[in-house]
């Protein structure tokens, strides 16, 4: 539990008990470093983060309204597993919605959006170049939530943050694939170059067409277990 307790360090002195506790295994199960399996006891929790057992329940009550941890029997639950059907149920809602981005932020986007749309983009590749693949995924994740910024839609972007909460869970990122961190990433310039020169149909297209690829990628990999 080292890493949650190092997490509970940085937000005790900050929030309040229950927040801090909701908070703190929140960032540890979209981090991983909480996984499914293990059962977690609220008297154990309890006694990690030397608080009562009420905010524990709190906290365990708000995660699992956000399907992030299950209820097995009392007062154990356990991390909630995401099974393929649910991954992929994922990628349907993000073509959507990363269409609507794109087709936003095409109307809307800034010359200083752009440029740190391109900027991303191209740490995003030197992470791939240099084997942090943790990078790149939230490299890849901060490129798509800046066209929902882009887009000026405040409830859209909500909407995404939700579902990329959700990918950060996905054990491998389809960007590990062999080649895809390349194509990937002319595919993000493409979708750049449409949204800076306006073209609303092009742009919601690449968009859609960008996260319908991943999808492939994510079937593929579905079919090869990591080495």
């Amino acid at each position: 539990m080292k890493p949650v307790v190092d997490l509970w360090q940085e937000r005790r002195t900050r929030e309040g008990s229950s927040d801090a506790v909701y908070g703190t295994l929140r960032e540890a199960i979209l981090s991983k470093a909480l996984t499914p399996g293990p059962q977690l006891a609220e008297e154990d929790l309890a006694r990690v983060f030397g608080v009562s057992r009420t905010p524990i329940r709190e906290a365990i009550l708000r995660l699992e309204t956000e399907r992030l941890v299950e209820r097995s029997s009392g007062r154990r639950v356990a991390v909630a597993r995401i099974s393929p059907a649910e991954i992929l149920e994922i990628y349907d809602v993000r073509v959507a919605l990363d269409g609507v981005a794109a087709e936003l932020a095409t109307q809307r986007a800034t010359p200083p959006d752009i440029a740190q749309l391109r900027w991303i983009n191209e740490k995003m590749i030197a992470s791939g170049q240099a084997g942090d693949y943790a990078g790149v995924s939230a490299l890849s994740l901060d490129f798509h939530d800046w066209i929902a910024k882009a887009s000026g839609n405040g409830f859209l972007l909500s909407q995404i943050r939700v579902v990329h909460d959700r990918v950060r869970r996905f054990e491998r990122t389809t960007l590990q694939h062999p080649g895809r961190l390349g194509s990937a990433a002319e595919e993000h310039e493409r979708l750049l170059d449409a949204i800076a020169s306006g073209d609303v149909d092009r742009a919601t297209s690449l968009a859609r067409a960008h996260m319908l690829n991943a999808k492939k990628i994510r079937l593929a990999m579905a079919e090869t277990p990591p080495d």
